[in-house]
């Protein structure tokens, strides 16, 4: 199974403390330990308080803050691979329903200690922490199912949605038509667009031309890749195409973009001398 351990963690907040909005290089799942706060990802917002967990995802922008009177404490599990997402799945998991509930509250506290136990100078430390995660993640999956199974049954259309988004999300860097989504996902073209509007409200198209451009928003902002190459990342081979859907997005061309991010990081270095 392609899932590796890369670090783990425990933070107690500060009053309004916050993360991002950011990326993160890893998948995370997160456990609140006590308190509140908000998690903002793919637009949208959700308040959570002790008991309930979240995922962040890797390459997907996101938000954390900790509420101002009763900040949150929370630890976490990162781990990468290509096995997550199907794992995911089977906890009932996407980047449209990002949060569960765990019982009890501290469950997560006898892994955190046994992480931290393995010594990083012993030679089968990596497998321990390995042996660790596989075990964490099975309690987790079959915690959240068997807690699924007491909840009302999902909608068809809302799984509908989420295997589209899920699709778009893992392929919007190569040529999708929202035919091959639909075929995908099982209904109809036609359908699947009236569903795109009214859960999501935006069209099929508009999605994915708005997930690529803010994936290209962050890899301008992020790395020295060209424009071109920045172009083929996000599923275009046409760079003058690109750019002409980038600056009707984001209302300015990729280039004058770049160039902004980096005067404003100029100006706020110049600001902190």
């Amino acid at each position: 199974m392609d899932i590796c351990y890369c670090y783990h963690g425990k933070q107690v907040c500060e009053p309004s403390y916050s993360w991002g909005p950011g990326i993160k290089g890893q998948y995370k799942i997160m456990f609140i330990h006590a308190g509140r706060g908000v998690y903002q990802i793919d637009g949208k917002t959700f308040h959570l308080q002790q008991g309930e967990g979240f995922i962040v995802y890797d390459n997907i922008l996101c938000y954390m803050e900790a509420d101002q009177t009763d900040p949150w404490i929370y630890s976490w599990i990162a781990f990468s691979g290509n096995g997550v997402i199907p794992l995911f799945e089977q906890a009932h998991i996407s980047p449209l329903h990002p949060v569960f509930r765990y019982s009890p509250l501290f469950w997560f506290d006898s892994y955190l200690e046994e992480f931290s136990a393995c010594d990083v100078n012993h030679s089968t430390s990596e497998l321990r922490r390995q042996s660790i995660l596989f075990r964490l993640l099975a309690d987790w999956i079959e915690m959240l199912v068997a807690t699924s199974q007491l909840l009302p049954e999902v909608r068809p259309k809302d799984a509908y949605i989420r295997k589209a988004v899920e699709f778009i999300r893992m392929n919007y860097n190569q040529k999708v038509s929202i035919s091959e989504v639909a075929h995908i996902v099982g209904i109809d073209r036609i359908y699947l667009s009236v569903l795109f509007k009214e859960i999501l409200n935006v069209s099929p198209q508009q999605y994915l031309l708005n997930l690529r451009m803010d994936k290209a928003s962050d890899l301008l902002d992020n790395s020295q890749l060209s424009i071109t190459e920045v172009s083929y990342s996000v599923g275009y081979s046409d760079p003058l195409l690109f750019s002409k859907m980038f600056k009707k997005v984001k209302g300015l061309s990729p280039s004058h973009f770049r160039a902004r991010l980096k005067r404003d990081s100029l100006m706020g270095l110049s600001s902190l001398d």
